[in-house]
């Protein structure tokens, strides 16, 4: 006999319970975070309540209270974000709980390189202004090539609308840029459309680099003036909690030129240059919430199965050479591994015309992570890529700042690149006077980037590190100190090195 299906109770109502990044019971017994919580702004109830995907009067549905909290979480507001239920008088109660995380973060990063480079940032970001949700920052920062000012922010929901309004700009020493946008952008799984206006501009110095070894290196200077427009609209033709098939539009319109420094005093004409195009995506969800994996916050490790297709047409009339198709494609997919998982993302795009491919690109990343135990975690990544006619300065560029580890910046660039790193982490002490953790790493990298009609060059590191975060933070952001010791052909100086900079989160 036929046993019928389980009809899902119906939420009478939904309570908020907000609280301030120290509990009232902390508060009490610790004056200094009493101070600490009357300094700043408590998340308004209101910013919760725009992000919940449950109804009071409809069904309850365990998916969509699962990414309710995901939503939560992914803001970077709260250090913990849950939604539970309970029966009271015979009617469905759903409390969605958050606790605020500390969102007035200074900002001081700084890396060292074997050759003397120094490179950093010295700010404030604050990501929950006045407790609104809404995003803001400011640092001087110091790259390899080049100083300046940073600047960033974004209102979300603006004045109670569905729309987010955002933008960045660098002034550096040699140029600046900047890019915005406006519009209303996918944030569930439920969602029936997006439609976003988003722009890009540049007028600055882009340097491509090229290796012969560690040694012998040549630089080209080019002046980079672009100025970019572009439009999305999407809609979903399925959409559930589940899973979404989307479909839409795009174009873009681009003005840009790049000059070789010595010859910017010709004249050089403009380049207007067009395309429109289609795609469709479509994703099933599955996620993993993991503790102590990136870091010590909670965080969802996205396996959703996703396949995304799309086709650009630039024809002659809007200014190529040649009539030409853009294909792209993305595909990635992951699952649980006993108490960790296994994730994998292909994506590649290009340009075709009648004289074959113009430029393009291939990428593969694979990520293995395992939890040994309740603060151990073992991470190994490995990437490689492909890339035909990028522009200057879009290759790949590996050491410094990016695996491997404790080599001088720009040590591995080029068109071909594979590379991988295994770490494991040993988060030992996650609260540390109410306020951050410590942990402790063991790594090697290794890998190698170079140009097509170059020998491959490899190079890697190999040693212990300490990884540092907040206890009240939102996110696995940390901080690294790595010792580490180089091998390779290529290596100048000394093989031991220490390095400072921000931890590496995959996938």
């Amino acid at each position: 006999m036929t046993q019928p299906d389980t009809i899902a109770p119906v939420v009478d109502s939904i309570a908020i319970v907000t609280q301030n990044v120290f509990t009232d019971e902390e508060a009490e017994n610790t004056g200094i975070f009493r101070f600490a919580n009357k300094l700043r702004f408590k998340t308004r109830e209101w910013v919760v309540e725009r992000e919940l995907l449950l109804k009071a009067g409809e069904p309850f549905d365990s998916s969509l209270a699962e990414e309710t909290e995901r939503n939560l979480r992914s803001l970077r507001l709260f250090a913990e974000a849950r939604v539970d239920t309970a029966t009271v008088d015979g009617k469905l109660l759903a409390t969605v709980q958050t606790r605020d995380s500390w969102s007035t973060q200074p900002l001081f990063e700084l890396s060292f390189a074997t050759d003397g480079t120094v490179t950093g940032r010295l700010g404030l970001t604050e990501t929950n202004v006045f407790g609104t949700g809404n995003y803001a920052h400011i640092a001087y920062r110091k790259d390899v090539d080049r100083d300046g000012l940073e600047l960033r922010g974004e209102l979300r929901r603006l004045a109670g609308t569905q729309l987010n309004v955002g933008g960045r700009y660098y002034n550096l020493s040699d140029g600046n840029f900047g890019s915005w946008f406006v519009g209303d952008p996918w944030r569930s799984f439920n969602d029936k459309r997006s439609i976003v206006y988003a722009g890009d501009a540049a007028d600055r110095q882009a340097i491509q680099y090229r290796n012969e070894s560690s040694a012998v290196r040549d630089t080209t200077r080019y002046w980079h003036e672009n100025y970019a427009h572009r439009g999305i609209f999407g809609f979903a033709t399925n959409a559930t909690p589940r899973y979404f098939t989307r479909i839409g539009v795009l174009a873009e319109i681009r003005n840009q030129k790049y000059v070789l420094v010595q010859d910017t005093s010709q004249l050089v004409p403009d380049t207007v240059r067009a395309f429109v195009g289609v795609f469709g995506e479509y994703r099933r969800s599955e996620f993993r919430v993991l503790r102590f994996m990136n870091g010590f916050a909670r965080e969802d490790i996205d396996l959703s199965a996703t396949v995304s297709l799309g086709l650009n047409i630039a024809p002659e009339s809007f200014g190529y050479e040649r009539f030409g198709l853009g294909p792209s494609m993305l595909m990635q997919a992951g699952g649980s591994l006993g108490e960790g998982f296994v994730h994998g993302r292909l994506s590649a795009n290009g340009l075709f015309n009648a004289a074959g491919l113009d430029s393009g690109r291939v990428n593969l990343a694979v990520t293995v992570g395992q939890k040994l135990a309740r603060k151990h975690a073992t991470v190994l990544h490995a990437r490689a890529g492909l890339m035909e006619n990028p522009p200057p300065s879009g290759e790949f560029d590996l050491g410094f700042d990016f695996p491997p580890r404790s080599w001088e910046p720009h040590s591995f660039v080029g068109t071909r690149s594979v590379w991988g790193t295994l770490e494991h982490r040993w988060w030992a002490l996650e609260n540390i006077l109410n306020l951050f953790g410590l942990g402790f790493v063991g790594f090697v990298d290794y890998g190698g980037a170079w140009y097509e009609d170059q020998s491959p060059r490899w190079g890697g590191a190999a040693g212990i590190g300490i990884r540092t975060g907040s206890s009240r933070g939102s996110a696995s952001d940390t901080g690294r100190i790595d010792l580490g010791y180089r091998f390779g052909p290529d290596v100048t100086g000394s093989r031991w090195v220490i390095s400072f900079g921000s931890g590496w989160a995959f996938p």
